[in-house]
């Protein structure tokens, strides 16, 4: 029996739709909330999941069909059985919960069919997860799948990524540690309690953009008039200078770059066809939070529910964190609940 797990992510400056390339630089950070998968040797696949997660894990298994069939063989010859899956993770929060799921399956699996090390590598485990997620209908981007996979506090680069193309036809992330450096940041992740698929936000978001660059790749549309484009150039942008913040813990800097970070995912995601922007109930929490002093807060991926990210001045969490839930509360958030934040530096693993 093998039992796997891996951590939820937020993502904290940089492109929250990293789908789209933008400026191409994600800082993003696995946390201490896991997802468990536990397998063992059966007569057949899956037999005893839920339907939902059946299908996260039919995913996994189709991708690597397609892209190793040698190693579907012996999955088929010698199937597993799933015999019990839990989550730390609230369901479509924004913080990555499906996917950690699919990671620790995807780690279970190299380890019970002992497969080749090299070939498997997390890096490549994160791409199948993004192809596995895309075969089932699941519009998102990389950082989801390397935080989950690798762990830590990643300033990550998706250059040559916009178009999705098969594995091994584009490059791979470039992914940078971050925590050997940051091991503290004074955060807060406010899950709203409304739960909300991501990828229905992703998958609007990406076709506008994706009509907007098609426009202008064919000359029917000037670039200094494309304006989600622009947008989400200097969404992109926060991360870059964010990351000198960050080294520094600069905190006033990083904040400011927070609010930038939001006010132009806001304003693109209203040029998207989002009527409330990031939504209304995620614009009332960082709007509140900012008036009662913190010195930053954003979406912490998709928008239209899920959670936030906050930043407040070194230990004050515990202050910020009680005014939050009582104002969630107030405007009728019964079920949101406040986190501190803290950096899990281990990404998919075996658990003892």
């Amino acid at each position: 029996m093998i039992k796997t797990s891996a951590p939820a992510r937020v993502n904290i400056l940089g492109n929250p739709t990293d789908a789209l390339e933008g400026a191409y630089a994600v800082i993003s950070s696995a946390i201490q909330m896991r997802a468990y998968v536990t397998v063992k040797e059966g007569e057949r696949l899956f037999h005893s999941l839920t339907s939902d997660v059946r299908r996260l894990f039919e995913g996994c298994v189709n991708v690597i069909k397609k892209y190793f069939p040698n190693v579907y063989q012996e999955i088929i010859q010698k199937p597993i059985d799933v015999v019990e899956v839990k989550t730390e993770i609230p369901r479509e929060s924004g913080l990555a919960g499906s996917t950690a799921l699919m990671v620790a399956f995807m780690r279970a699996l190299k380890e019970f069919y002992n497969l080749n090390k090299r070939k498997f590598n997390d890096y490549i485990i994160a791409e199948l997860v993004q192809r596995a997620e895309e075969l089932i209908g699941i519009t998102c981007g990389y950082a989801d799948r390397y935080v989950c996979t690798l762990g830590g506090l990643a300033y990550m680069d998706f250059r040559g990524k916009l178009f999705h193309k098969p594995l091994y036809k584009e490059p791979l992330v470039t992914y940078e540690r971050l925590d050997h450096y940051v091991n503290y940041i004074p955060l807060l992740i406010a899950y709203l309690g409304i739960r909300r698929s991501s990828g229905d936000v992703h998958r609007k978001f990406r076709a506008a953009y994706m009509r907007e660059l098609k426009l202008v790749r064919s000359g029917k549309l000037e670039k200094s008039r494309a304006r989600i484009l622009k947008a989400m150039l200097k969404v992109g942008l926060t991360a870059i200078k964010g990351k000198y913040a960050l080294l520094e813990e600069d905190w006033e800097t990083f904040g400011k770059l927070m609010n930038e970070n939001h006010k132009w995912v806001n304003y693109a995601m209203k040029l998207a066809g989002f009527k409330e922007g990031a939504g209304y109930y995620n614009n009332a929490v960082i709007n509140y939070a900012i008036k009662e002093g913190a010195l930053g807060a954003k979406l912490s991926g998709a928008g239209g529910g899920g959670s936030v990210i906050i930043l407040v001045e070194p230990d004050k969490e515990n202050v910020m964190k009680k005014k939050l839930e009582k104002f969630m509360k107030s405007i009728g958030l019964v079920n949101s609940k406040v986190y501190l934040f803290q950096i899990s530096r281990e990404g998919a693993k075996i658990e003892e």
